[in-house]
């Protein structure tokens, strides 16, 4: 296998070089496996060096310089070793020109050099100078002469350079930390420029040894610079004296040790312990216990890639745990738990490949807490929650036996030791790790002498915690999947069920909890003696505690649910009461799945009275807000009652007013054309005197209204049912008016009542038309008479005699209409009556007479009644002799609902001409 070369590269100021054709800075030779991009863009950002100042001024021995090392890895990995050196003067004569030799190992062969820090700090191959008639081509080699040194007290050194312990535990610290914190780390040390330069590339060799090789893989550092700059992979640059200066922008967030000053920025250890930077002070002047730190720590990280490796926290971790593998027992008894929290930590990392040390460190100190336990040493909780989390990753798998036997003896001391919050915390512990728990229950539960401590003791501390059904329930089904033998301990299943049924019992929605119960019972699948047993006891005590008198239909369809399958010992082993309630509602929700309701008699024939009203009042709730003919039948049923003898109150009345509440008339109607079709409802051909004599009496509410209305009469009669129909006749004829229910019942007498009085009307009206072609009337001596008239009722036609004078009368001809006034004088006297009735009104003439000397009586009178027969009756006389006088006397009779006719009576005088008209009645105004 050929081994990867490394490559070289010069950079100077020449005539021409790789990249230019005239003179200036360019790479002047290179290995001819160094690609041409890799130069430019990876080699040339880091050909630079800036001559001192002071040394340039007084034209200072190039030998006086500072040689600046630089290391650096690549962004395609591979590792760049360089130096930059004063070069005098060029072919020009110019003498600020420097000389960069860089040397690029490949990725693969990059551990050769970050493993072993001498063939980076200790390299004697480096070129001062190019000689270019040379050539632009260097040899690529297969390694670098280093020169092996004797690294001597590295403590004392730093002394000598004026760090002392807790310097170099800053520096140490703020150089591992820009790695993941992405700082850079500025120093300036104390001496000449040049020797200064010199101490860098010390110091830098000590701290480089201190780093993890993972760390080592990607730092960068550059061992001088006349001013801090920042510069692409480069952490750590030594920096010429007096050019940290504070307040400067561009590095005041920096690392900063300003060690001639003796100031630090940005590097101040926190208070307390810290594990590796410890760690790496202890063994500074033993390289070979940091090489096996060193190496535990690649072993232990093998397959990150997280960047754990560049992070200081990690070895701050990972030192403790070498300490203890080497025996170092001190630092686990500081922090037992911590310890089992970082081993787990990186055991349960599923990147990690190679945990063989740390289970193996696990193991032992397994059994340094066994032992512990023994001397009736108690493990702290946290110690026991890691203890029992290590059982998940433990190998071999056999341990988990032993570590079983361990949790128990735990459990066991603790509780005659700590029997109260340590336990509890113990058993908190183990239940979280579901593996483990049921390893420690079911090793306990198959060993009587375990079963109450281990077992009964903690179950019954978890049921006092368990205050609702959702509690209790969850704590059944955590049983059930962790420890199933748990199942069939009887002292569970009295304790479980027992608080189950406690927990019900309290509970206000019985019938959702029942229901929540049985839905547990059926997802967890569980056919065992235990749940059957569990559920019977909950369904008998649902049935104990229902409310048929407030259970609402999804109640009923809940727990016909839940009982529908139970087989019949069930029933058989219900107390009276129970038993009852579940016959009904089984009775109940057979009816709903039946396809054809039974006859009531059929239907109620196994209950008495008292069950009977039960049902019925339950059967009211269920039926829906709205009806339909599906439940018409239930309606009968829920109404039925054999032995009714009411008349005011039957079912039926409470039958129909039910329906009526479900959906008013839009319901009656077609459960009334239901009824129609039903045997039940019937006696004989006729309907059932009760549901008739209901029927009838809701027809008749609010006096007939129902059957008022055009469309809803009309739909009722066409009801096809003689005897129905016969009961709307009566409802209609009793809450018609007593006028409409008279001409209904004699039918045939008012009509020849009401052709007689038309046509006495007409023989009237032909016999006052006959009067009135007289001359016109006059008063006392023969003059016209005069007064002021008054209108005659019913006529329109003026009154003479008021004393005014009047125009002509009117006359007004019609054989229907009353005479009008303005009759001589001595003729007979006149009289118009009106009676005008709603429905049967009646106007009745007067008739008059007239004295002989010319007195005139007129005696008119009107009756009027709304809605009612009107009745008449005028009586006038003059006395016999007198002259010139007129004597009237009128009386009127208005009686409501009578219906009759008014009569006219009106006496003569003995010399007078006969009376006209005695007696007559005029027919009805139309």
């Amino acid at each position: 296998m050929t081994r990867h070369l490394i490559e070289q590269q010069y950079y100077t100021r020449g005539r021409q070089g790789i990249f230019r054709s005239n003179e200036g800075y360019d790479t002047v030779a290179k290995s001819p496996g160094l690609d041409n991009s890799f130069i430019k863009k990876a080699l040339h950002p880091f050909c630079v060096y800036d001559a001192p100042r002071e040394l340039q001024e007084r034209e200072a021995d190039p030998r006086e310089y500072p040689d600046a090392l630089i290391c650096f890895r690549a962004e395609t990995g591979e590792l760049v070793i360089g130096q930059s050196v004063y070069a005098g003067a060029d072919f020009t004569g110019q003498r600020n020109t420097f000389f960069s030799h860089n040397y690029v190992i490949p990725a693969l062969r990059r551990d050769e050099f970050c493993l072993r820090p001498r063939k980076i700090f200790g390299i004697e191959g480096f070129d001062r100078k190019h000689d270019e008639t040379a050539g632009k081509e260097l040899p690529s080699l297969e390694d670098i002469p280093f020169r092996e040194g004797d690294p001597g007290d590295r403590k004392r050194a730093l002394a000598r350079l004026g760090v002392d312990e807790r310097t170099f535990k800053q520096l140490l610290y703020a150089v591992m930390m820009s790695l993941s914190a992405k700082k850079k780390v500025f120093v300036s040390l104390d001496g000449e420029v040049g020797a200064a330069a010199a101490s860098a590339k010390e110091l830098m060799e000590i701290l480089y040894g201190c780093l993890p090789y993972e760390m080592r893989r990607h730092i960068g550092f550059l061992t001088y610079s006349n001013e801090p700059q920042s510069k692409k992979h480069i952490n750590v640059m030594f920096v010429q004296k007096g050019s940290i200066r504070p307040g400067a922008g561009h590095i005041d967030k920096e690392f900063l040790f300003d060690l001639p000053n003796k100031r630090i920025w940005n590097a101040d250890l926190q208070e307390g312990e810290h594990e590796y930077l410890d760690f790496a002070w202890t063994y500074l002047n033993e390289p070979h216990v940091l090489a096996d730190f060193y190496q535990f720590a690649e072993e232990v990280l093998a397959g990150d890639e997280s960047g754990a490796g560049l992070r200081l926290a990690t070895y701050y971790e990972l030192c403790p745990l070498f300490l203890i593998e080497k025996g170092r027992m001190a630092v686990y008894e500081k922090n037992r738990a911590a310890v089992w929290q970082v081993i787990l930590n990186y055991v349960e990392n599923g990147q990690l490949k190679n945990k063989k040390r740390l289970q193996e460190l696990l193991v032992g100190l397994f059994r340094e807490e066994k032992a512990a336990v023994a001397a009736r040493v108690l493990p702290a909780g946290e110690l026991v929650r890691l203890i029992i989390q290590s059982g998940r990753v433990v190998e071999p798998r056999s341990k988990q036996k032993e570590m079983v036997l361990y949790l128990m003896d735990v459990l066991l001391k603790g509780r005659l030791m700590q029997p109260g919050k340590y336990l509890g915390e113990v058993y908190k512990h183990l239940a979280a790790e579901p593996e483990m728990f049921s390893l420690v229950m079911s090793t306990a539960l198959r060993h009587e002498q375990f079963v109450k401590p281990l077992f009964e003791e903690y179950l019954a501390k978890r049921l006092e915690a368990a205050l609702r059904i959702e509690d209790v329930l969850k704590e059944i089904g955590f049983w059930a999947e962790h420890a199933p033998e748990a199942l069939r301990n009887p002292f569970f299943k009295e304790a479980t069920r027992n608080k189950l049924l406690a927990q019900f019992r309290g509970s206000g929605q019985k019938t959702d909890a029942a229901s929540q119960i049985h839905r547990f019972f059926r997802k967890s699948r569980e056919s065992s003696d235990y749940a059957r047993e569990t559920l019977d006891e909950i369904d008998r005590c649902l049935l104990k505690y229902v409310n048929l008198e407030t259970l609402s239909r999804e109640d009923f369809e809940g727990i016909v649910e839940l009982l529908e399958d139970k087989p019949q010992t069930f029933a058989r082993e219900l107390d009276l009461e129970s038993r009852e309630t579940y016959d009904l509602l089984m009775n109940l929700a057979a009816l709903e799945q039946a396809e054809v309701i039974p006859p009531p008699e059929e239907f109620f024939r196994s209950f008495d009275p008292d069950e009977i009203d039960k049902q019925q009042r339950l059967l009211r709730r269920l039926l829906g807000e709205k009806l339909d003919q599906r439940s018409f039948p239930m309606v009968s049923l829920a109404f039925y009652q054999a032995d009714s003898q009411s008349i005011h109150d039957t079912p039926y009345d409470r039958m129909l007013s039910f329906v009526h509440e479900k959906g008013g008339e839009e319901s009656v109607y077609p459960f009334v054309q239901w009824t129609i079709t039903e045997r039940s409802f019937f006696h004989g051909k006729a309907l059932a005197p009760g549901y008739r004599a209901a029927l009838k009496r809701y027809f008749l509410e609010d006096k007939g209204q129902r059957l008022r209305d055009k469309a809803w009469r009309k739909k009722w009669y066409a009801v096809r049912n003689a005897d129905f129909r016969r009961v709307l006749d009566e409802v209609r004829n009793e809450s018609s008016n007593g006028l409409v229910r008279l001409f209904r019942r004699h039918t045939g007498i008012m009509v020849i009542g009401t052709a007689l009085l038309v046509a006495g009307g007409s023989v009237g009206g032909v016999m006052l038309y006959t009067s009135k072609q007289t001359t016109p009337a006059t008063g006392e001596a023969g003059h016209p008479a005069s007064g002021g008239g008054t209108g005659n009722p019913g006529t329109g036609v003026s009154v003479p005699g008021s004393g005014e004078a009047s125009n002509p009368p009117v006359r007004i001809y019609g054989p229907m209409l009353p005479a009008g006034n303005g009759t001589p004088a001595g003729d007979a006297g006149n009289a118009g009556n009106t009676g005008d009735a709603g429905n049967g009104g009646s106007t009745t003439g007067n008739s008059g007479s007239t004295g002989n000397s010319g007195s005139t009586g007129n005696a008119g009178n009107s009756g009027n009644a709304e809605n009612t027969g009107n009745t008449g009756n005028t009586e006038n006389t003059n006395s016999p002799g007198d002259t010139g006088k007129t004597g009237s006397a009128g009386t009127t009779k208005d009686e409501s609902n009578a219906g009759s006719s008014g009569t006219g009576e009106n006496g003569t005088n003995k010399s007078s001409t006969p009376k006209t008209g005695d007696g007559q009645s005029s027919p009805s105004t139309p």
